[in-house]
């Protein structure tokens, strides 16, 4: 880093750094660097985990694209695969015994495997459960925030004073030392104090009963690239496998074996800690995640099996293509209205 180039501490003087983008700072480095996947993407936050019937036939050509432009929350016209994963992830909320430990939403005893073709409502629905279970984490967490915010603006006030006390009583720093007036003490800077005190933070946090990455949503590709950087490899790995309950979104592993691997380790590491709320959605079969190797297929299917809810989204259609059909048809027959009356007025 260069001499010249401002420090954390300097942007927050500047007022280049807001305290709210700095507590998120210093709790990324508590969760590993895996902070922004405790968000669900904010393309789902309109996703409910409900269901809706449309006459989509009845739909003039206006109600169509308005249809088109501001797809329904609920998955609309829904097969009974997407009904079987509304049904799965309601009784999970509700902290069914059948499906949680000690009632607890958050505390899922099992999993699901969700799989079928793109636009089939797989990652609308595993969205739209997340998005719930993230409100249940929010408000546990509530607290956990206060204090996080009110322990870093103390921080932060003290070493503004500190400051401002030092520079208005001219104390002049010489390393671990300060002259102030005749005498010199030994005292470490404010800039110290203030890092030792987030370092006591960080400590605490890490400490607590809930935790951001209690809840992780993650796309497999990007999974795999957090997996492959060496310097986050293990601290990464370990908050994905004691994360309460994870979402993986879109695994199609291309018959690489590294990631395969991946996707095979973080669920037998999870089985074994207990932690079975793991969410998959993907186009592929448990068996042709192996991409051809019989034993880890094999494995595969064995691990899912025991721990996850397989839900076959292969009898839906692509929702978005359903409905532009139905426009397509519309037009088409204006288009043969319009024809036939200009052959009558010809003839």
């Amino acid at each position: 880093m260069l001499e010249n180039q401002p420090s954390t501490l300097d942007k927050l003087l500047a007022g280049l750094l807001s305290r709210d983008e700095f507590r998120l700072q210093v709790l990324d480095d508590v969760h590993s660097g895996l902070y922004q996947y405790c968000q669900i993407p904010a393309g789902y936050d309109n996703c409910e985990l409900a269901t809706r019937q449309i006459d989509l036939d009845a739909l003039d050509d206006e109600a169509m694209a308005k249809l088109l432009e501001n797809p329904p929350s609920e998955v609309v016209n829904p097969y009974p695969s997407q009904i079987k994963a509304v049904t799965l992830f309601n009784l999970l909320l509700s902290g069914d015994a059948i499906g949680c430990k000690a009632g607890d939403a958050l505390a899922p005893s099992l999993g699901a495997y969700l799989y079928g073709p793109p636009g089939s409502g797989k990652t609308h629905l595993m969205a739209a459960y997340a998005r719930e279970l993230k409100r249940l984490l929010d408000d546990r967490l509530e607290e956990v925030d206060d204090i996080v915010n009110s322990f870093i603006d103390q921080a932060y006030l003290a070493f503004s004073n500190r400051i401002g006390t030092e520079r208005e009583a001219s104390i002049e720093e010489i390393g671990l030392y300060v002259l102030d007036g005749d005498e010199i003490n030994v005292v470490s800077s404010p800039e110290a104090d203030f890092w030792q005190q987030i370092a006591d933070l960080k400590e605490r946090v890490a400490g607590y009963d809930y935790q951001p990455t209690d809840l992780i949503y993650i796309g497999f590709k990007e999974l795999f690239e957090v997996c492959r950087d060496i310097d986050q490899r293990a601290n990464a790995m370990h908050a994905l496998e004691r994360a309460k309950v994870v979402f993986i979104d879109d695994i199609h592993p291309q018959g690489d074996p590294e990631q395969i691997q991946l996707v095979l380790h973080l669920l037998e590491r999870r089985y074994e800690l207990g932690r079975a709320g793991t969410f998959l959605t993907t186009n592929l079969l448990a068996r042709d995640l192996g991409g051809g190797d019989e034993m880890l297929g094999s494995r595969l299917i064995s691990r899912c099996a025991e721990t996850l809810v397989t839900v076959d989204f292969s009898d839906c259609d692509d929702w978005r293509q359903k409905v532009k059909s139905r426009r397509i048809k519309m037009v088409e027959s204006e288009l043969a209205r319009r024809a036939l009356t200009h052959r009558h007025r010809e003839g």
